[in-house]
């Protein structure tokens, strides 16, 4: 089977899938996707070189709100994180495009590790509990699929399902991010901190800009 038949097959289950804990499948709200994911709608790359895992998109709310869009507005960022991103994402040579018109050649697919929609507020508390189903049903067979050289994992909760994954005990992420990659197989690991406010507030700027640095390194070995 072919990576295109493969992931529309993996879509299609995501779309019928029963989300536990209160999470909310996108095809339960109007605005549905024709991704794994939401974020995928930026990069999508069957073919990555990189695969980023996020933490989880967003609440119903938010979703529901803006139409299942990324972004919104053309030239414009309403989420820091997707500009910082951009910048991040530049350092290794990549021009993502703005999410309302992307740069869909680069090797780049995005997703998270909780493919659902969390309940209540956007600031609302994650629970660990919401990764295992979407890590067993959906991320571990998107990984198959795409083969990546290199992941990189923004947040903890995105390094500790790869941990569940790959098999690699997890320390802090400030320990992680010191001393990546970890190395699975021919897959290079990168747990980095999150780039929207509170990560860049937990791991400054300069720090970031050097874990993402050592990310290019490995990227052209």
């Amino acid at each position: 089977m072919n990576k295109r038949t493969a992931y529309q097959q993996l879509v299609a289950k995501r779309k019928r899938f029963k989300f536990q804990h209160g999470l909310i499948n996108p095809s339960e709200t109007p605005y549905d996707v024709d991704e794994i994911d939401p974020w995928a709608q930026w990069q999508n790359n069957l073919d990555a070189q990189i695969l980023v895992v996020g933490q989880d998109y967003c609440d119903e709310c938010t979703y529901i709100r803006t139409k299942a869009k990324v972004e919104r507005f053309p030239h414009t960022y309403e989420y820091p994180s997707n500009a910082n991103l951009k910048d991040l994402f530049a350092l290794l040579g990549y021009d993502l495009g703005h999410p309302t018109n992307p740069n869909r050649h680069n090797p780049v697919f995005f997703t998270n590790a909780v493919m659902a929609l969390k309940p209540g507020k956007m600031s609302s508390n994650f629970k660990d509990s919401w990764l295992k189903e979407s890590r067993t049903e959906f991320l571990n067979p998107l990984i198959e699929i795409i083969q990546p050289k290199i992941i990189i994992s923004l947040g903890r909760a995105a390094a500790k399902t790869l941990g569940a994954i790959f098999g690699f005990k997890i320390a802090s992420l400030t320990t992680l991010a010191n001393e990546s990659p970890v190395k699975a197989g021919q897959t290079l690991i990168f747990p980095v901190f999150h780039p929207g406010g509170l990560g860049f507030a937990t791991r400054p700027r300069d720090q970031q800009i050097n874990d993402w640095l050592k990310i290019k390194e490995w990227l052209h070995e």
